[in-house]
């Protein structure tokens, strides 16, 4: 059962540092769909700070380069947003493949990063974009990518007293994305493999720049060196070239080595990529036909 000692809920961003400063080992409550099941088990008192108030933090905008989204936009506000399916709909997709409505409703971007499960739906388009989270505490703020910020199976590099206040990445144009998953089961699915892809191809139709991420077949997300290789130079006329899966599924293989999901997993993530794909060659049938219009 889950015990609180003190209860917190900050109306600045300044009264939230300070209150993490002054505990050992505060939580953070933001959306809770995290938080709530990790911790039902704790048999010690905990220091709550509800950051649900700081609404400064609920805000998606986009300057010149980049897309900036606070740590507590929702997954709904993420599937819904046009700024991130202009720019990125490879994040808006793993937004919706989030859990019921009631977890997209409630749970945060900020909270799946700081959470850091390896299934974490949002997490690989983000390090696809190599995107970047920027953290604060009463000593002061610093970024790091969210690739870096990662350090395993639910451990980050976030100190005790630090709150992530947003997440944003580059804006590329002409950038086309998609994200696919396969599930444990079709409700409420937690994935047992992932992937974000995002291609940029010239006038000939030729990927000229690829971006592969891949979850839940390592502690964390993690960039493709193998798979990006493989995909530059392809034609999107050409359709899908065996090659393309056979490294996706050598990347896996590497990964899990021995352990009992690899055969599955290897097979596997050939059809994950294949959806993967096809979302990301609609999405450019769909800019093509828009400048067409």
């Amino acid at each position: 059962m889950l015990k609180v000692r003190n209860y917190f809920q900050p109306g600045t961003i300044e009264e939230a540092l300070s209150a993490m400063a002054q505990r050992q080992a505060p939580r953070v409550l933001a959306g809770g769909t995290d938080l709530m099941l990790g911790l039902k088990n704790e048999n010690d008192p905990l220091d709550l700070v509800d950051i649900g108030a700081l609404h400064q933090l609920r805000t998606i905008r986009e300057d010149e380069t980049r897309v900036v989204i606070g740590s507590l936009v929702t997954f709904s506000r993420l599937q819904s947003s046009e700024i991130i399916i202009k720019h990125y709909r490879a994040l808006a997709e793993a937004a919706a493949a989030v859990g019921s409505p009631q977890i997209r409703n409630q749970g945060t971007i900020g909270g799946n990063v700081a959470n850091a499960s390896p299934a974490a739906d949002t997490i690989p388009p983000l390090v696809a974009m190599d995107a970047e989270v920027l953290v604060a505490s009463v000593r002061g703020q610093r970024r790091l990518k969210v690739a870096d910020l990662l350090k395993g199976i639910n451990r980050t590099a976030l100190a005790p007293d630090e709150l992530i206040l947003e997440v944003s990445f580059m804006k590329i144009p002409g950038q086309r994305s998609g994200f696919a998953k396969l599930g444990r089961r079709n409700a409420l699915a937690i994935s047992r493999i992932s992937m974000a892809v995002a291609i940029k191809v010239d006038e000939e139709k030729m990927i000229r720049e690829a971006r592969v991420a891949l979850g839940a077949v390592a502690p964390n997300p993690f960039r493709s060196a193998l798979v990006e290789s493989t995909l530059i130079g392809k034609s999107l006329t050409g359709g899908m070239t065996g090659d393309i899966f056979d490294a996706a599924s050598r990347e896996v293989a590497a990964k899990l080595g021995s352990r009992a999901s690899a055969p599955y997993k290897r097979e596997a993530v050939r059809g994950v990529m294949r959806q993967a794909l096809e979302r990301v060659f609609l999405a450019e049938e769909g800019a093509k036909a828009g400048r067409e219009g």
